[in-house]
């Protein structure tokens, strides 16, 4: 605990604030990890399917109008946005959960001396440090799901720009969904906060 402690003196107070809510809710950590690598794993089976389309059609394999490549895409936009909706939901349930079982460590963290501001990114932050892990393992699941559903047959690995921006519009994606109700949650009143868990 005292090696903990040392080290937890030196950082940032939203950081410091957001792996307390990971150690205090580490199943809910888990979720988060969860869902967000099932996202990332369908958003990179998608990019696997385009980059393996690209390269029969570059081969000569298949012509740019196949009714069936055209049929999948379309397909595959619909099943992308209701995976990106339902992961934007999920990321705001569960943060606005955090939020409300929270709100009596928050107020005493500002009662300390912590911003509304430094709260949210707290709040923020606990969502985000557990679905990086998740980010990144569903780069590797994506492309087996891609296999599996391909029968084995020719895959093409998209290029590691196209997966990094996958990645780093996850995260966007879910610190802007996470943002709004750590927000909220921030601006209670502290006196407020703790009269009612007093009473």
């Amino acid at each position: 605990r005292a090696a903990l402690i040392s080290v937890s003196a030196w950082l940032p107070v939203p950081l410091l604030l957001g792996l307390r809510l990971i150690g205090r809710r580490p199943r809910r950590a888990l979720l988060t990890m969860a869902s967000t690598t099932v996202t990332a794993s369908g958003l990179v089976a998608v990019l696997v399917f385009h980059a393996t389309a690209n390269q029969r059609i570059a081969g000569g394999g298949s012509g740019l109008n196949n009714p069936v490549y055209d049929r999948v895409e379309q397909v595959l936009l619909i099943l992308t946005v209701a995976l990106i909706a339902l992961a934007a939901l999920n990321a705001v349930f569960t943060a606005w959960a955090t939020v409300l079982d929270t709100r009596r460590p928050s107020a005493l963290a500002r009662s300390l001396g912590a911003t509304p501001q430094q709260i949210s990114a707290g709040l923020s932050l606990a969502q985000l440090l557990p679905a990086l892990p998740g980010a990144l393992l569903g780069i590797p699941l994506g492309v087996g799901l891609f296999e599996v559903a391909s029968g084995g047959g020719l895959v093409a690995i998209p290029p590691a720009w196209w997966l990094a921006v996958a990645v780093l519009g996850i995260l966007a994606g879910l610190a802007a969904a996470t943002s709004i109700p750590a927000r909220i949650g921030a601006r209670h009143p502290v006196a407020e906060v703790l009269q009612a868990e007093l009473a």
